[in-house]
């Protein structure tokens, strides 16, 4: 578990079925997620009793609870795990009602010291859809740099839209 002020982060677990299905089921999440349709609860209920571990998996998924009340309120992923280039994906989701208010700063800042201090890794990326403003702003306010663009890289309901990858450096380990 990764504990900061007002949230914590901690492993999947089967009591969190319910949650990953509204999650993984809501449409509007669909885009950022490149899921073109729903997920059985059998498929999320595999997925969950099937998690291993991130080096055999390749991913690793946190789910983001509040101090307070234990409430799960999001989730926050590190997927195509590359030890050999010691480099990451990470993707965050945060209920909608809830957004705005510093959570998913803080938990992409549990993570980041997560990946760069205990896995040692040299760089994070993120993906993130052209007209996903907020996106956007929160990986750059935290110091995350946009420096490629995917062109017409995803259809969504009839048109293209560019993906801008954004990578965060961890300098102890990429200076030259």
């Amino acid at each position: 578990m990764l504990k900061g002020k007002r949230i914590y982060l901690r492993g999947v677990t089967i009591n969190d079925l319910d949650f990953i299905e509204r999650i993984e089921n809501n449409p509007e999440n669909w885009m950022i997620s490149g899921t073109l349709l729903p997920f059985s609860r059998k498929n999320i209920e595999d997925y969950i009793l099937n998690i291993k571990s991130l080096e055999s998996d390749k991913q690793s998924r946190w789910i983001i609870c509040l101090n307070e009340s234990e409430e799960a309120i999001g989730a926050i992923d590190l997927f195509e795990y590359d030890l050999t280039l010691r480099k990451a994906g990470m993707g965050i989701i945060i209920m909608e009602e809830i957004r705005k208010n510093g959570i998913a700063s803080e938990a992409i800042s549990l993570l980041n010291e997560y990946a760069f201090s205990y896995l040692k890794l040299a760089q994070l990326w993120a993906n993130i859809l052209e007209n996903n403003d907020a996106s956007q702003r929160l990986f750059e306010k935290m110091g995350f740099q946009r420096t490629a663009t995917n062109k017409k890289w995803f259809h969504i309901d009839g048109n293209w839209h560019d993906e801008h990858l954004y990578q965060l450096e961890n300098t102890k380990y990429t200076r030259s």
